[in-house]
C-alpha cells in the first residue's frame, strides 16, 4: 500500500468514526463533554462545534416523515409565522370562514389547531390531507415574505425526499421511485441497481427543479403526498374509481 493509499484509507476510517460519533450523540451529550474538558481549549471548541451542529439539525431531518409528523410541522411553522406577522391570522380565519369556530379572543394556537382539526375531519385520504396541510402552510409563508417562502419550499422538498426514501411499502423498489418522474416528464428517471433510495429521491427532486421549475411547488406537494401514501389510500382510490365507473354506467 502506498502512502497516498494509506492516507486515503485512514481518512475514510476517520470520516466514518466522526459520522458515527455525531449520529450516536445528542447536543446535550456534546455539551456535557465540553464542560468536562473545558480546560482543554482546542478540544472544547471542537465539542462546541459538534453541539451547535446537532442543535441546528432540523427535527424533520431526524424523525421519520409521516402524516402526523407533517401535521405537527405545519402547526409549529404556521404558529411561528403568524406570531411574527400579524396579518397572517386574519387570512387563515378568512380562508376557513364558517368552517371553524374560534372565539374573538382566541390565540393563534387555537386558530391553527381548529383549522388543522377541520382538515383532519374533512379529508380521509392521506394525499388529500397533505395537499390541504401544505396549502395552509403556504398561506402563511407567502404572506410572511420571500425569505420565509423560500425556506418553507426548501423544507417541503426535504420532507418529500425523506418520505419517498422511507416509504418501502407503497414505493418498494428503485423502479417505483424512478417512475414518479412521469409526473412531469415522459419517462422514468434513470437509476443504478445499487443506488441508495435517499440519493435517488434527491435526484428525482433535482430533476423536477431542472425540467419543471415553473411547476415545482405543485410537484413538491404531489411527491410528498406520494411518499406519505399507505395501503389504505390505495383502497380509497380504487373505491372511488369504481364509484365513478358506476356513475357513468361503465
Amino acid at each position: 500500500m502506498t502512502s497516498r493509499e494509506r492516507t486515503g484509507s485512514d481518512g475514510v476510517r476517520a470520516a466514518r468514526a466522526l459520522l458515527s460519533l455525531v449520529e450516536e450523540h445528542s447536543a446535550e451529550d456534546f455539551q456535557a463533554a465540553e464542560a468536562i474538558l473545558a480546560g482543554q481549549k482546542e478540544l472544547a471548541q471542537v465539542l462546541q462545534l459538534l453541539r451547535d451542529f446537532k442543535r441546528q439539525q432540523r427535527p424533520e431531518d431526524q424523525e421519520p416523515v409521516s402524516i402526523e409528523r407533517l401535521r405537527e410541522i405545519v402547526r409549529k411553522e404556521v404558529i411561528e409565522l403568524a406570531s411574527a406577522h400579524a396579518e397572517i391570522e386574519p387570512m387563515i380565519r378568512a380562508s376557513f370562514h364558517r368552517l371553524i369556530v374560534t372565539l374573538p379572543n382566541s390565540t393563534i394556537e387555537d386558530t391553527v389547531e381548529q383549522a388543522l382539526l377541520y382538515l383532519d375531519n374533512r379529508y380521509s385520504a392521506t394525499a388529500e390531507k397533505v395537499f390541504r396541510f401544505v396549502d395552509l402552510l403556504r398561506i402563511a409563508s407567502f404572506n410572511a415574505g420571500p425569505p420565509h417562502r423560500e425556506r418553507i419550499e426548501s423544507l417541503l422538498r426535504r420532507l418529500a425526499i425523506s418520505a419517498i426514501a422511507e416509504n418501502v411499502i407503497v414505493l418498494p423498489t428503485l423502479h417505483s421511485i424512478a417512475q414518479l418522474r412521469t409526473i412531469w416528464a415522459p419517462s422514468l428517471l434513470p437509476y443504478k441497481a445499487q443506488e441508495a433510495r435517499q440519493h435517488l429521491a434527491e435526484r428525482l427532486v433535482e430533476d423536477a427543479e431542472r425540467l419543471a421549475s415553473d411547476k415545482i411547488d405543485d410537484i413538491t406537494t404531489r411527491l410528498l403526498a406520494e411518499g406519505l401514501r399507505g395501503p389504505a389510500d390505495r383502497a380509497i382510490s380504487e373505491t372511488r374509481r369504481r364509484n365513478v365507473k358506476k356513475a357513468h354506467g361503465e
